[in-house]
């Protein structure tokens, strides 16, 4: 009997698995560089692009503080204008804008920072806040005490992410930066009630996606998908590189996740060439379909 009712539950979640609901496309205005224009955000909408990710480093990085504003309102009038929906934004970052340094008055000053840029998020009306758990590199002798002092900060910025209605996301770190596995991030965001995951798939060198997918899943409440060679980072077109898309999205189903599949690569891996929106709608469109084709054959 124990064995029948444990069949059948394998069975039914593998039926919920091959008939949920496929995902929409976004893009993250980072396939643009620095400053995207209304004729950019057009294109993506032209390709059947409905969801944007807005870099706000575009709007940090070498400019005044007082212009950031003025810079992400033109940005949300664009977007507007161009019918697209804020899926995401991604928050500031830099090797200084760490919100896991030791010295407690840096990292203040920081977590004040992003609780600004928070607030100024308000007007784009995300769904989610996509931020770094640290800068790279983190020495091993330092690193618990800097996993401790992440989660302290996390803890104060979700208060802010509450206060504009969104939800804040975590994103694993390459190299040596924190949550570079999905068992330390997890960790860093797991007492923290309602922090979730943001998995970057080209940031995760020391497994398969399908892994970290299978530890985190019911933490991941955004990507940014992405491939590359397994070893650094290389922002490919996703389908260049080693992933394996269609087991990564039965995966990603599986785990629960209805998110946007939002796109974080910059260049074709063939050419070294900057990517165009038909290039990411017609990835998408070969990831979809074998994913689909796949589970026809269930």
């Amino acid at each position: 009997m124990i064995k029948k009712t444990v069949l059948f539950i394998v069975f039914f979640t593998a039926i919920l698995c091959v008939h949920a609901q496929p995902y929409e496309v976004g893009a993250s205005s980072c396939l643009f560089g620095g400053n995207p224009d209304l004729s950019d955000f057009q294109e993506l909408k032209n390709q059947g692009i409905n969801y944007i990710e807005y870099d706000l480093n575009a709007c940090y990085r070498g400019i005044p503080e007082n212009e950031i504003a003025p810079c992400a309102q033109a940005m949300k009038e664009r977007i507007d204008s161009a019918g697209l929906s804020v899926w995401s934004i991604h928050l500031p970052f830099s090797r200084t804008l760490d919100i896991s340094v030791l010295d407690d008055r840096k990292r203040e000053e920081n977590v004040r920072f992003m609780a600004k840029m928070i607030e100024l998020c308000a007007i784009l009306k995300p769904s989610r806040l996509v931020l770094h758990p640290s800068s790279d590199p983190v020495y091993d002798v330092d690193r618990e005490q800097r996993m401790t002092n992440s989660s302290q900060s996390i803890a104060i910025l979700q208060h802010s992410a509450d206060k504009i209605g969104t939800r804040l996301c975590i994103e694993n770190m390459p190299r040596t930066g924190l949550g570079n596995t999905p068992e330390e991030l997890v960790r860093i965001i797991d007492k923290i009630p309602d922090v979730g995951i943001c998995f970057d798939t080209n940031h995760y060198g020391r497994g398969t996606a399908e892994h970290f997918v299978r530890v985190a899943g019911h933490k991941i409440a955004t990507i940014h998908a992405s491939d590359f060679a397994g070893r650094d980072e290389c922002h490919w077109l996703p389908t260049q590189g080693i992933i394996h898309w269609e087991q990564f999205m039965k995966e990603l189903t599986c785990a629960g996740y209805k998110g946007v599949f939002m796109y974080e690569a910059t260049k074709d891996k063939n050419s070294n060439a900057k990517l165009s929106p038909q290039q990411v709608a017609d990835s998408f469109n070969v990831i979809q379909t074998a994913y689909n084709n796949s589970n026809n054959k269930f």
